[in-house]
């Protein structure tokens, strides 16, 4: 990660997480992001759901980062053409994010996961005193994802078969696998 990313990240990540530990259940950091290069980033737990957040520089731009929050709606859906039905209208109702399907390889079931990329040209210093807007839209983009974890699941999972996503590792690597352009 460049320099300037790298930093920019972590106090977009830093500040994000500060806010995180006084609202919500849990918030730590799953193992696998110590071991990921270029990528810096926290999980939370609420109320039965679970949302990877975090920054990831661009492989071909080392000057360039995305900050991505992501939650699932359900995991492990045998009826992959329903999610995607359900994931569809979704994404017509949604003014911001996307809903969508990661099909296991087996092609047994897939997640139906939400990632929303926060993009404002001042995210590159979320502390900064005229920052104030960002650090609002960091909040509510938060806010959403925790509640799109709970309340999309217990949607998804009243019209298909599907489990929430726990405060483990292999379900936050779920997240993030999921996520990754």
């Amino acid at each position: 990660m460049g320099v300037d990313a790298r930093h920019a990240a972590g106090q977009t990540v830093t500040y994000v997480r500060s806010r995180a530990e006084r609202q919500y259940d849990r918030v730590w950091t799953p193992d696998f992001l110590h071991l990921t290069p270029d990528v810096q980033g926290f999980a939370v737990f609420h109320r039965g759901g679970l949302v990877l957040v975090y920054g990831a520089v661009s492989p071909e731009d080392p000057a360039r980062w995305v900050f991505r929050m992501a939650c699932a709606a359900g995991a492990d859906v045998p009826d992959i053409s329903g999610a995607m039905a359900w994931a569809n209208i979704r994404n017509r109702l949604a003014e911001e994010g996307r809903y969508y399907c990661v099909v296991k390889a087996d092609q047994s079931a897939c997640h139906v996961v939400f990632a929303l990329d926060v993009r404002s040209p001042l995210l590159d210093d979320a502390t900064a005193p005229d920052a104030q807007a960002l650090r609002e839209l960091l909040h509510f983009s938060l806010a959403v994802c925790v509640h799109n974890a709970v309340a999309d699941f217990r949607d998804l999972a009243s019209y298909l078969p599907a489990r929430p996503l726990a405060p483990t590792e292999i379900d936050a690597w779920t997240l993030f696998a999921g996520t990754q352009d």
